[in-house]
């Protein structure tokens, strides 16, 4: 049994498994383009690792999985996501918005201790930093509770709401999510994935123009409804980082077993996006959940 993925991609290989949420970062080769760069070399990186995530067909999950421990989704969920590049991340929230709670959680341990059976996903813990306003220290704080309460199995963190400054201010976060992605590299790891959730496009790449330790591992640059999406486009400076540096995360997207969202899928394909999910919401999977998967799987999403 595999007590723990990290980036799943050495794991996979000792598996004989090619490499791919619940949260992955991608290939060594990728990984090595995200500090940007100054020179014709890191430009021709980049552009390599563009191109090769651009060739890659399938893609990977990140699944915010936010349903009381469910052992019939997780099962579902870790047990059948892609596992094309590094991995796929799944996202657990024990304290409904709070994170990893007071305490640790029987069913939570269970079910996250289940997920890496199966050898396709890893376990990523939730952390609310209200754009900024969250003390670090608060943070660091329930950073350290899900790696002490969930002792190997948790791969990094997500940090929800996520902003470049903080909300009516010009006040910069950029030292602040350079602490926090720094306090994940640094404590717990250099492979473990600090996840920046911020729903939305970024004004600039500066989260991954720092050292390895400082960087962001994702970036999720949507997150909400369908109707939402059908008007969203990527900003135009992501196009200079590979796919696997970026998420997107729709919901309300139908409950029948052949929903709207194929042609979200067909569109998230062509804006570079390495993870992506489209499902109803996050207390439960969709009842498509499996032809998203499939579809992912092509490439088609």
């Amino acid at each position: 049994m595999i007590s723990r993925m990290k980036r799943l991609g050495g794991t996979l290989t000792l598996l004989g498994a090619a490499a791919t949420l619940a949260v992955v970062g991608g290939s060594p080769g990728l990984a090595a383009a995200r500090v940007i760069p100054g020179g014709q070399a890191a430009a021709s990186t980049v552009k390599a690792s563009v191109s090769a995530a651009a060739s890659t067909k399938s893609q990977d999950e990140l699944i915010p999985l936010y349903d009381n421990a469910s052992a019939s989704d997780w099962t579902q969920a870790c047990s059948t996501v892609n596992g094309a590049h590094g991995g796929s991340w799944i996202i657990a929230d024990v304290d409904q918005g709070m994170g990893p709670g007071p305490a640790p959680v029987p069913a939570w341990t269970s079910v996250i201790d289940n997920c890496y059976q199966y050898g396709r996903a890893s376990v990523i813990g939730y952390v609310d930093t209200d754009y900024g306003q969250i003390s670090i220290a608060t943070v660091e704080s329930q950073i350290k509770a899900w790696y002490s309460f969930y002792p190997g199995n948790i791969a990094g963190i997500f940090f929800d709401r996520a902003s470049d400054t903080i909300p009516g201010t010009t006040t910069s976060n950029v030292s602040y999510y350079r602490t926090l992605d720094s306090y994940v590299h640094k404590n717990h790891g250099d492979n473990d994935e600090a996840v920046l959730n911020y729903g939305a496009s970024p004004g600039s790449g500066w989260m991954f123009a720092s050292s390895n330790a400082n960087n962001a591992d994702i970036v999720v640059t949507f997150e909400s409804d369908y109707d939402t999406y059908l008007t969203w486009t990527p900003a135009a400076w992501q196009a200079s980082y590979p796919a696997s540096d970026f998420a997107a995360l729709i919901y309300n997207t139908g409950e029948s077993a052949d929903p709207q969202p194929a042609s979200a899928c067909s569109a998230l394909a062509q804006q570079n996006i390495g993870y992506v999910y489209v499902g109803t919401w996050y207390d439960a999977l969709p009842p498509y959940f499996s032809g998203f998967l499939a579809d992912a799987a092509q490439g088609a999403c």
